[in-house]
């Protein structure tokens, strides 16, 4: 009895953050919610402790019971989890692939399909005659004169300026038709190149295919022209 009511009357003081704080009786310190390394000091020890090695103290650091914890009903070890992951895994790639297969069908038979239209294509070529090819060649040059010829060359004025003379060539560039008899027209410009005027011309000659011919031609020059040009509008394919 002596003991107990001599540690109930007993005084500790502490140290924390704040300070030297006290004194206390244990009562107190029970509400101080100090800790184990809670430095404290009492009358009877030379230096400071901590407040587990105090005795006395100890009651009031006692811990509760652990807390409980709940045995799982069933474990899968990692052992057992990797073969499912696996089997996943492999059917996830089998589904995928057969999604797939159905439009890579698609994909083979427009293939085909495209090959065997290019391999038609090029038999019906390749029966077609030597004379049939150049018939169809030759036809395309003749409904086109104006295509395949093209006039170029120089030009000077008379004494007078009232006339001009042209010294032209007319170039074939057909590989099969013959033309002849060129329509050609001569245009002219102002000084600020505006067309101010144009005239036709004939020029009698034959343009045998991937040829260059020359031609003169003496036409009439007009006030406010300050330069002429011309070009082949039309011929006839002999």
């Amino acid at each position: 009895m002596i003991n107990l009511y001599s540690c109930l009357m007993k005084k500790y003081f502490l140290h924390t953050e704040k300070g030297q704080e006290g004194p206390f009786d244990i009562e107190e310190l029970k509400i101080k919610n100090i800790s184990k390394e809670t430095p404290v000091w009492f009358d009877g020890i030379e230096d400071w402790t901590e407040a587990e090695k105090v005795t006395e103290l100890k009651t009031i650091f006692s811990s509760g019971p652990p807390p409980f914890k709940k045995k799982s009903d069933s474990f899968t070890s990692k052992n057992e989890i990797n073969p499912i992951i696996e089997n996943n895994q492999n059917l996830n790639k089998t589904v995928g692939i057969k999604k797939y297969v159905p439009i890579l069908g698609i994909l083979v038979l427009l293939l085909i399909f495209i090959i065997n239209q290019y391999s038609n294509h090029d038999n019906s070529y390749e029966e077609q005659s030597y004379e049939e090819k150049v018939m169809t060649v030759e036809e395309a040059e003749r409904s086109q004169p104006a295509v395949f010829l093209t006039a170029d060359g120089t030009y000077n004025e008379n004494f007078w300026g009232t006339k001009l003379r042209i010294h032209g060539t007319i170039k074939n560039a057909a590989t099969v038709a013959i033309y002849k008899d060129a329509i050609i027209k001569v245009i002219y410009y102002s000084k600020t190149k505006t067309e101010v005027g144009n005239k036709q011309y004939t020029v009698y000659e034959n343009f045998p295919p991937n040829s260059i011919t020359k031609f003169e031609l003496k036409i009439d020059n007009y006030r406010n022209v300050e330069s002429i040009g011309w070009e082949v509008i039309n011929a006839i394919a002999k």
